[in-house]
């Protein structure tokens, strides 16, 4: 267990590594790539990702036994604090670190957690997620996406469409929840598949939105190819696995959304008191409720 003493000594080892690093080539990266901006340096954050994963920065609550650094909650959320107040960037291996990575830690098979993990770790391989639907949105118990066993090889073949995937232009891999017996409804008869986007029968289509920019996407699945060694947990056990997976989604892994929301909000204030708007009573009133709404989701 760490003293209040440790975490203020990882503070400053965070906070200097940070200063000393976010500069440079990596300069232009400060404050960016969050939410509404994530099409911004995709490359460049890309070797920011090899940058951290070098000094051990990324992965820092996996279990050391997979290569993290088993880090407490508290010295996560000190880690979030001070890449959000240095201006780290939006973390384009956000969704292979911290959903389906810690998902292959607790439901994967040794294989998968051979295969997929270090790639993760090192920032050299990105996930998307395909979840939401056109006609389910994020109900997944009505998710229509297909799959079914080829007989002769073992594979499963994937008809379907996924939509609002983030960043599937810059991810070499998504997980994908389908319906793999056909008479099954609801939460029955699903599977969590891992599958490589680059492979014919997949089309990822981007979805412009107005700010101009397209981080999310629509996935197209025709016909698209699964190893029957990439299936999470058994066929029919998709429901659990995705559930699974969205218990860690709402644990640690939007600390660092939370951590840019608050420079956000700081930003905000500065401008309304240098433009006056801060003595308005409805903006004093909109910024005390953010500032509400930010200390609720911490």
């Amino acid at each position: 267990m760490s003293t209040a003493r440790d975490d203020e000594s990882f503070r400053a080892d965070v906070a200097q590594w940070m200063a000393q690093n976010l500069a440079g080539e990596f300069e232009c990266l400060r404050h960016r790539g969050g939410p509404g901006d994530e099409e911004a340096f995709p490359e460049l954050r890309k070797q920011w990702e090899r940058h951290l994963a070098a000094s051990r920065w990324t992965c820092i609550g996996w279990p050391e036994a997979y290569g993290g650094r088993g880090l407490s909650a508290a010295q996560q959320v000190i880690f979030h604090e001070e890449y959000a107040r240095a201006g780290g960037p939006g973390r384009i291996g956000h969704l292979g670190e911290t959903l389906i990575g810690p998902t292959l830690i607790a439901h994967g098979s040794d294989r998968q957690k051979a295969r997929f993990l270090p790639g993760i770790m090192a920032g050299t391989e990105y996930w998307c997620q395909g979840y939401s639907e056109p006609g389910a949105g994020s109900d997944l118990g009505n998710v229509q996406t297909k799959a079914w066993q080829d007989p002769a090889s073992g594979r499963w073949v994937v008809d379907g469409q996924k939509v609002w995937t983030s960043l599937a232009h810059e991810s070499q891999w998504i997980f994908v929840l389908a319906r793999c017996e056909p008479s099954s409804r609801g939460n029955k008869g699903l599977i969590f598949l891992l599958m490589p986007l680059d492979q014919p029968g997949i089309e990822i289509r981007p979805i412009r939105q107005m700010t101009g920019t397209a981080e999310f996407n629509e996935v197209f699945f025709d016909g698209a190819l699964a190893g029957a060694e990439d299936v999470v947990g058994q066929p029919g056990e998709g429901w659990q696995i995705a559930m699974a997976l969205l218990g860690f989604e709402r644990g640690l892994s939007t600390l660092g959304q939370q951590m840019a929301f608050t420079h956000e909000l700081e930003l905000v204030c500065a401008a309304a008191r240098a433009n006056g708007a801060a003595r308005k009573p409805a903006i004093r009133n909109r910024i005390g409720a953010a500032w509400m709404g930010l200390k609720a989701m911490r």
